[in-house]
């Protein structure tokens, strides 16, 4: 979209408290701004980091989705809140993040080893003992499970869970009811727990 679009606002709602320090930044208040970054970075990065499961990528994630944000790159139509909309950019770059990651992943992984040392690929590193212990062996099905579950599913798992986001908050971030959320996790845990077996019956995903 043009940096000179028109910027398209409409009415809060009504109980958005970051709405008028959303509008200040954008408008030049310097104050205003950092304000709005000690707000919501946090919760950008958790967000972000529900997805990409990488420290750094989702401190990236998350300034990034702040700088789109506050220079209009993305305009606010005043659907849900300004928080709620700030991280649905944040989902959105570190989707786009995952799977340009994957991309190149696999494009190591099908070249040659002379071809991954021209890209500055590390070594593969050899498999050791430590890889097969249990709690390791775990988390690699738990992360399996979740992966495979239908997308909006995953979602909810990841931003209720991963990234601590309550109930309101994830049904704002996907643009979907309270209910609605609470009801997809639902449906993914019982999923998670058929698919991990009787080792998961007893914890909460």
């Amino acid at each position: 979209m043009s940096a000179t679009a028109p910027q398209v606002l409409t009415a809060a709602a009504p109980h958005d408290a970051l709405r008028a320090l959303f509008d200040a930044a954008r408008a030049g208040d310097a104050a205003a701004l950092e304000s709005l970054c000690v707000q919501m970075r946090p919760r950008l990065y958790r967000s972000a980091w529900a997805v990409l499961h990488d420290a750094d990528e989702a401190d990236d994630v998350a300034q990034d989705a702040l700088v789109r944000a506050v220079t209009r790159r993305f305009l606010f139509l005043g659907r849900g809140s300004v928080a709620g909309w700030m991280t649905r950019i944040a989902l959105n770059l570190a989707k786009n993040r995952l799977r340009d990651g994957r991309r190149r992943r696999q494009i190591l992984d099908d070249a040659s080893p002379e071809e991954r040392a021209s890209r500055g690929a590390a070594p593969t590193a050899p498999v050791r003992a430590d890889d097969v212990a249990a709690t390791l062996q775990a988390r690699r099905r738990l992360s399996a499970a979740v992966a495979a579950l239908p997308e909006r599913q995953r979602e909810v798992v990841e931003l209720h869970v991963s990234a601590g986001l309550d109930w309101g908050d994830v049904a704002e971030a996907l643009g979907i009811s309270e209910a609605n959320a609470r009801m997809t996790y639902s449906n993914a845990r019982k999923k998670l727990l058929s698919a991990l077996g009787a080792t998961g019956a007893s914890e909460e995903p």
